[in-house]
């Protein structure tokens, strides 16, 4: 019953995603999608299955073989699938004739070879996706489970004036980490009191800075959990979007680059507290 609602679907949809009906991956090779059809075929087959929805699934398999089984026609669906543009096949009356290689003497070559280059390489870009969204998850367990509590002493504390002029002040730990605070929050601390320091569970992120004396609590600025919290929230989603959307070369591609980057730029701020 559930591919018979699934094919359902498919069928409305503006192209259908042969590689899913079969139940493969875009990269599957020409024996794999032979063993698939195999597989289907035998368990939905009329013959083999008198169910009212087998018949309706029987079609599309062999739809779908149809298609990825003929060398010529799955080329032209892949482009169609992931979005690059499709060249007609011409015949030449001139049996001698040989088309030209792709992209020469043509307007916009540059872009053909440059998505043809994106193809190759998309693969390494899904799966840099794939590791930001991990990296993301991560980086929200981190943030989301219980703290770490370590009890500590302030050495000194340094107004802008003496460090810079953007109203945050620096207090400096007996362990020799240093804390951001902005100024109204820094006036409940005192050179010499007794803190209490709450870090993230697994990468010891100062998150949460407490005045044992008063129980005042402070959040830290200056960190991936502070000022840059946008950071983790953003290559969640970019990672999301890279890792399922499946249509479209040059996005997908361009996607994986920037979550690249983004779980690069996130790993440096993970190791620096004090920005």
């Amino acid at each position: 019953m559930a591919y018979f609602f699934i094919f359902i679907i498919l069928k409305f949809t503006f192209l259908k995603n042969y590689y899913f009906i079969l139940g493969l991956n875009l990269y599957a090779s020409e024996a794999e999608i032979k063993q698939a059809y195999r597989k289907l075929a035998l368990q939905f087959h009329p013959d083999k299955n008198a169910s009212k929805e087998a018949a309706a699934i029987f079609i599309e398999v062999n739809e779908a073989y149809e298609v990825l089984g003929d060398a010529v026609r799955k080329r032209e669906y892949d482009k169609l699938l992931l979005g690059a543009p499709s060249e007609p096949v011409v015949v030449h009356r001139d049996p001698r004739y040989r088309p030209k290689p792709p992209g020469q003497g043509q307007s916009g070559s540059r872009r053909r070879q440059a998505l043809e280059a994106m193809r190759d390489y998309l693969k390494y870009a899904i799966m840099l996706s794939r590791l930001a969204l991990l990296f993301s998850a991560v980086l929200i367990a981190d943030y989301t489970l219980p703290s770490k509590k370590t009890r500590e002493e302030i050495v000194s504390i340094k107004n802008p004036r003496e460090v810079r002029r953007d109203g945050a002040y620096k207090l400096s730990l007996q362990d020799g980490e240093v804390i951001n605070l902005r100024s109204e929050s820094a006036v409940e601390f005192e050179r010499g009191a007794a803190i209490t320091l709450y870090s993230s569970a697994w990468f010891s992120v100062p998150l949460v800075i407490e005045n044992e004396r008063t129980q005042f609590k402070a959040q830290i600025l200056g960190s991936i959990y502070g000022n840059f919290i946008f950071l983790p929230i953003v290559l969640l989603l970019t990672s999301l979007l890279g890792t399922f959307w499946w249509k479209g070369i040059e996005f997908r591609f361009n996607l994986g680059v920037v979550n690249g980057l983004l779980m690069l730029l996130s790993f440096i701020f993970l190791r620096i507290h004090n920005f």
